[in-house]
């Protein structure tokens, strides 16, 4: 009788567990990168956790036959990723180089608990953003030019610079639609078009680098919504663009 009761204690210990780790992975965790650049995903996870195997896998990652393309004290699948454990921190980090537009999906942040087939998981979205090339001449202007949707029409637009849009913080915004002009950038918001365009004058090569248009999302806790990323170039000789 104690033998039963024990089992069915075990059984609700295990689907409590079980309905912890999925009320506690609910949310998508969103990442943006853009084409040939990198991106370093990190996983955070509970305390007692940092003993057990970490791994990302990629699309539905299923109990069995995951698609595991890296795990901590394993080779990766593919040399572009590899996995860092801060366990101090409680978080690990997976970073992936030369990007390509097929990486964009699905992935899930995964510690394999030992549970039965019930890992602890957390869901990840790679969004992968083409890189439109511009060209400028030092000295003169050029224009920038940013379309967005709809839904995006009252919100704040902004264009920064960063290799990555963790860089991309107050510090490195260009100007805003708060304010539409800061020094030699500005800023003019075509609501109607559903585009905004920048301008930059008096250019010089220390404007060359990654830039990444975006808008400030509402009731996200003022999150960003990335909506184009520019290489710009800018030397002495012919200017050119593709955008």
């Amino acid at each position: 009788m104690i033998q039963i009761c024990d089992d069915k204690l075990l059984i609700f210990n295990l689907l409590l567990l079980m309905s912890v780790l999925a009320c506690e992975t609910s949310e998508i965790l969103t990442f943006t990168a853009h084409e040939r650049g990198k991106v370093e995903i990190r996983c955070p996870y509970e305390s007692g956790y940092e003993e057990y195997k970490k791994y990302l896998c990629r699309g539905e990652c299923p109990r069995v036959f995951k698609d595991k393309v890296v795990e901590s004290e394993s080779a990766a699948q593919d040399e572009r990723f590899s996995l860092n454990d801060n366990k101090s921190a409680q978080i690990f980090t997976v970073t992936i180089t030369d990007l390509r537009t097929e990486d964009r999906g699905q992935y899930w942040c995964g510690v394999k608990t030992g549970v039965g087939n019930y890992d602890y998981n957390r869901e990840i979205y790679l969004e992968i953003k083409h890189v439109s090339r511009v060209s400028g001449v030092t000295g003169e202007h050029l224009n920038i030019t940013c379309h967005y949707e709809s839904e995006l029409k009252d919100n704040v637009k902004f264009i920064c610079k960063g290799s990555n849009t963790s860089l991309c913080d107050k510090s490195a915004i260009k100007v805003s639609s708060e304010n539409n002009s800061n020094g030699r950038f500005s800023l003019r918001d075509n609501v109607s078009a559903g585009v905004f365009t920048v301008n930059i004058t008096d250019l010089t090569e220390e404007d060359s680098g990654i830039y990444w248009c975006g808008a400030v999302q509402r009731g996200q806790a003022r999150k960003n919504k990335w909506i184009s990323v520019i290489d710009l170039n800018i030397s002495a000789g012919k200017m050119t663009s593709d955008i």
